[in-house]
């Protein structure tokens, strides 16, 4: 049985933001609270149903009123820690059985802290997991968190699985990034399920690069998402990409990989066939600030890969995709399409038709409507790195 890997994620905000993401458009399949008090419904299930409750406010109000909000020293206040559990697909666990498995974890790791539990589905593969959300203050000393020793927590999580049936969990879903470089460090850090800011770092100029019409919308719309954009000093056709609440933190486009090097992006943008509007560009990064809000680096990279393909592809409605997945004599393609098309869907990306154009304009002929075409994610980026080899040392 293997060890679980848990997902570790420090928040320095108040809750608003991470309980609106949590809760967005109903996708909260059912939620649990410990040391909060939550109005219950009544239940035909096993386990409680709760009404409308904004645990948000309440621990806002609590670490307040404990003064846990104030600055450590010359570090950020650090308000709430937040949990991934995955169970492993294989076992094909229930939402009852999750429930009862973090449930159980949670009163024996955090007994005298305020807990919100939000339960999802809403990854490429629908696989059950749990958000747990625990608050900084403990209700029994009135101090703040302290950091339990990972370990303990993933053998407490281990046990308290296998006691539900549960052959082991598994890190948060992942999905290979296109066209990226990964360091050892990354690759480390990715593998023990804990929070890396350089992916955190790609997954943003992705975003932005599907998104932007010119190279100035570009380094505006990653600075709304938090990133600071400047030409490298030292080479030529590179960005420099960094944190803005953690300047230090810098990576070049290079060792992101050459699809995110200043001319990687400018060629991107160029060959893309379809750009977003501005409202459509609103909704993205609004989208965008909610995963990063909660370090959800799974949902961020799943929004940027559906808006590069809607970009690169010319894409303008799901009855378009639904057409391709129909023709499409590949089954690997064919479940490649219905999981982007799942994500325009759930992200508000397309319409279910496209509308009437009042103009036509041919970007690209071998995009025709009245042709039978290809779709690839990452053909232009293949095209780029072949033309211009990555250079320079990973991280």
């Amino acid at each position: 049985m293997s060890v679980t890997i848990l997902k570790p994620i420090s928040g320095h905000t108040g809750l608003a933001k991470a309980r609106a993401y949590l809760e967005r458009d109903g996708r909260a399949l059912a939620r649990d609270f410990l040391n909060l008090d939550a109005p219950e419904l009544p239940s035909d299930g096993p386990l409680p149903s709760y009404g409308e409750f904004d645990w948000a406010a309440a621990m806002d109000a609590t670490r307040a009123e404990f003064g846990n909000d104030a600055p450590w020293g010359d570090r950020r206040a650090r308000t709430y820690k937040h949990y991934i559990v995955s169970p492993d697909p294989r076992d094909a666990a229930g939402l009852t059985a999750l429930r009862y498995v973090t449930v159980s974890w949670v009163r024996e790791c955090f007994p005298e802290h305020e807990v919100a539990v939000i339960y999802h589905d809403d990854n490429e593969g629908h696989v059950l997991h749990a958000h747990v959300v625990v608050n900084n203050t403990n209700l029994e000393t009135g101090g703040r968190l302290r950091d339990p020793d990972p370990r303990s927590l993933k053998r407490a999580l281990q046990r308290v699985s296998a006691e539900h049936g549960l052959s082991a969990l598994a890190d948060h879903e992942s999905v290979p990034w296109q066209r990226r470089r990964i360091g050892r460090a990354e690759r480390e850090i990715t593998a023990k399920g804990e929070y890396s800011w350089v992916a955190d770092i790609r997954g943003r100029v992705a975003v932005a690069r599907g998104t932007a019409r010119t190279e100035r919308d570009f380094v505006a719309l990653l600075g709304r998402m938090g990133v600071t954009t400047e030409p490298s000093r030292s080479r030529e056709g590179d960005w420099v990409y960094s944190l803005a609440e953690t300047p230090t933190r810098r990576v070049t486009g290079t060792k992101l990989g050459s699809a995110y090097t200043r001319s990687g992006v400018n060629s991107a943008m160029r060959t893309a066939t379809r750009s977003a509007s501005p409202k459509a560009a609103e909704r993205i990064v609004g989208l965008a600030n909610g995963a990063i809000e909660v370090r959800d680096l799974g949902e961020l990279g799943e929004l940027a890969r559906a808006v590069g393909f809607v970009s690169r592809n010319n894409i303008r409605s799901l009855a378009e995709m639904d057409r391709a997945i129909s023709r499409s004599r590949d089954g690997s393609q064919a479940a490649r399409l219905e999981a982007l098309r799942e994500s325009c869907e759930r992200y508000g990306l397309l319409p279910q038709t496209a509308p009437k154009p009042t103009m036509v304009r041919k970007l690209n002929p071998s995009h025709d409507d009245g042709r039978r075409r290809s779709y690839d994610d990452d053909s232009h980026q293949r095209h780029h790195e072949q033309s211009t080899p990555s250079r320079g040392r990973e991280l």
